[in-house]
């Protein structure tokens, strides 16, 4: 796809999703026209004003067709203008014209206030609809990427830093929004009130806005210029933002580590350092996107003082084409069109800070879904038979494989532990079972089922995980405990923390079942944490039990609650386990002993170690460590 049907294709994509609010999106655009007309004629009063001030309260004469002040003949298209504007001020005149020039001024003032209220009534509006649709679009955004997150696997999340993750739906939801803002917001009113005041400035005189025309390639050049500029800065400024989001997201997950080794002072340095590299992008972009104003005014001024010394002088001398009161409303028009000119110019550059977020946005909802549902998959209620891997092979980097070509059978009720060095594959094993992950060749089969054809929610369903490390939600206890579970009584869950040897300790607290847990648990202790998370299996009642060894960092007391609380979650259920400590797997129905992703043993704890080979050296290491 090229460049630039890549780049209509994004503002498509990204503008379509108004389509939804296409009734507030409607209200508030009609509303920013009307507003523009109200503004505009607000403009066009200003010279009728200054002439009944100034000249009494008699109409004033329409200047002679086809003639101008001087007496010269002019062309057609001047006679046709010149007629266009005194209609336009005999009109004005008619509905404010008063039996003398009180009356008339009176009724100028009526006329004014009645503009005033209706423009401000549409400007109201236009506010309104249009921040409603604005904060919708964000939420609807925010949720999308949301979503995606809960359906992507998990080595997208090991690929990306968290940091990173979150700044999509922060920071770049919000840049989006401001161009939304600016690129609807601001593009009708001020793009109607620029044409309604440029027409004015060509009735007035069109030899007039020709000249100050002259100077407007150079600056929509200038503003396409920036805007490149910017949007190339855009991308930039929200990577290093979303630097600063991981540290501080690192450093604040893990403070206890940080206090440990005294590394509060490293780890000051690197978020200033993240924070320096934003400042200086961020610094980089607003050198570039400040100049837009200025030098816009800045060209404008001139045309405005060129236009001022020409019609000026001629009106000086008598022989310009307008009066007093045409010429202060020209000068007006053209002074007002500056604010809405201004704007209009930044529109680019909004919008193209706005498409490198919305990049980046879509980068993640285009993120390809490697663990999905195959059509007509079937739900899975119970199984009877067994669970089988078969010839699985699985890498997350092409040419470096994590397993090769395992095979292995788990019968209903068996426990089987899986063993081995770090880095073996023993988590990724079992990652397969839950579709954490798909295997690239072979697969996983339950009563003979491909899994990938059951429905990925029953599939899990019949699974709880109890992992080393316990994910706890800052929520209650009572809430964790119950965690994806409807309609759980308290007494079902008092039932669950006995049986995994929490009650009392919970009971302890003064808001017992109530009580906040804190950020990641961080308000309990390790001891307690799994312990809950036992209870959060148990509750779920599963047959299938997934263990990454759940007592290796605890101390002894703590290791013999939750090792009583597994052995009573075991019972009658199939388990498998990783385990780190092998003397708490020796009665196990199987050991499977993995190597550089291979099955190389397979056995009883009695037999492997009868066979000399990796279990045994594994074992025989780790029970001298542990009598030294």
């Amino acid at each position: 796809m090229s460049a630039e049907k890549s780049q209509k294709n994004l503002y498509r994509r990204t503008f379509a999703v108004l389509g939804h609010y296409w009734k507030q999106l409607a209200t508030a655009s009609c509303s920013a026209a009307l507003y523009a007309v109200f503004s505009s004629t607000l403009i066009w009063l200003f010279g009728p004003l200054l002439m009944t001030l100034f000249r009494g309260g008699a109409a004033p004469e329409p200047a002679a067709a086809g003639i101008t002040p001087g007496g010269a003949a002019v062309p057609g298209l001047t006679d046709w203008i010149t007629g266009l504007r005194e209609t336009f001020k005999e009109w004005v005149w008619r509905l404010v014209s008063g039996d003398n020039q009180q009356e008339t001024l009176v009724n100028f003032g009526i006329l004014i206030i009645a503009v005033v209220l209706a423009k401000n009534f549409f400007l109201y509006l236009q506010a309104f609809y249009m921040s409603y649709v604005q904060q919708a679009v964000m939420k609807r955004f925010r949720d999308r990427l949301f979503e995606k997150y809960q359906r992507l696997s998990l080595d997208y999340f090991h690929r990306h830093r968290t940091g990173q993750l979150i700044s999509r739906i922060t920071n770049d939801v919000q840049v989006l929004n401001e161009a939304i803002d600016i690129g609807f917001n601001r593009l009708i009113s001020d793009t109607l009130l620029v044409l309604l005041l440029a027409s004015f400035l060509v009735i007035l005189s069109w030899k007039l806005t020709l000249l100050a025309m002259l100077i407007l390639p150079g600056v929509f050049l200038f503003i396409w210029f920036i805007g490149r500029k910017l949007r190339k800065y855009s991308h930039r400024i929200q990577e290093r933002m979303a630097d600063v989001n991981s540290v501080l997201e690192e450093a604040v997950n893990n403070v206890r580590i940080v206090k440990a080794f005294s590394m509060e002072r490293f780890e000051i340095r690197k978020f200033f350092t993240a924070t320096q590299n934003y400042f200086r992008a961020l610094v980089r972009m607003m050198r570039i996107g400040h100049l837009a104003s200025p030098i816009n005014d800045t060209l404008v001024t001139i045309a405005s003082v060129i236009i001022l010394l020409y019609a000026g002088s001629r009106i000086i001398a008598g022989t310009g084409e307008l009066d007093a009161g045409d010429f202060m409303t020209y000068l007006l028009a053209m002074i007002t069109m500056i604010r809405p000119v201004k704007s209009l110019s930044q529109i680019h550059i909004k919008l193209q800070e706005g498409m490198g977020a919305a990049e980046r946005i879509f980068a993640v909802l285009d993120t390809p879904e490697r663990v999905v549902e195959r059509p007509g998959a079937k739900p899975i209620e119970r199984f009877t038979e067994a669970i089988r891997y078969e010839n699985v092979w699985f890498s997350y980097r092409p040419d470096e494989p994590v397993l090769v070509d395992v095979s292995f059978e788990v019968r209903p009720g068996e426990v089987v532990a899986v063993v081995g060095p770090s880095g073996a594959g023993k988590s990724t094993l079992l990652d397969l079972l839950p579709r954490f992950y798909d295997p690239q060749r072979g697969r996983v089969t339950i009563d003979g089922v491909d899994i990938r054809d059951y429905t990925i929610a029953s599939l899990r369903s019949l699974m709880g995980i109890v992992t080393q490390e316990t994910y706890l939600f800052n929520d209650t206890i009572r809430n964790n405990i119950a965690y994806g579970l409807d309609g759980v009584s308290i007494a079902e869950i008092e039932e669950a923390a006995r049986m995994a040897n929490a009650h009392r300790f919970i009971r302890e607290f003064a808001d017992g079942y109530d009580t906040l847990v804190g950020n990641r648990g961080v308000r309990l202790s390790g001891g307690e944490r799994q312990r809950l998370a036992i209870a959060r299996a148990l509750l779920k009642n599963p047959q299938i039990l997934i263990f990454d060894e759940a007592t290796s960092s605890l101390d002894t007391e703590s290791e013999m609650l939750v090792q009583e609380a597994i052995d009573r979650l075991m019972v009658g259920r199939t388990v498998l386990v990783i385990a780190h400590r092998l003397s708490t797997i020796k009665n196990a129905d199987r050991i499977l002993v993995l190597e550089k992703g291979r099955i190389v043993e397979c056995g009883s704890h009695d037999e492997l170690l009868e066979h000399q080979g990796l279990y045994h050296r594994l074992y025989t290491m780790q029970f001298e460590g542990m009598v030294s």
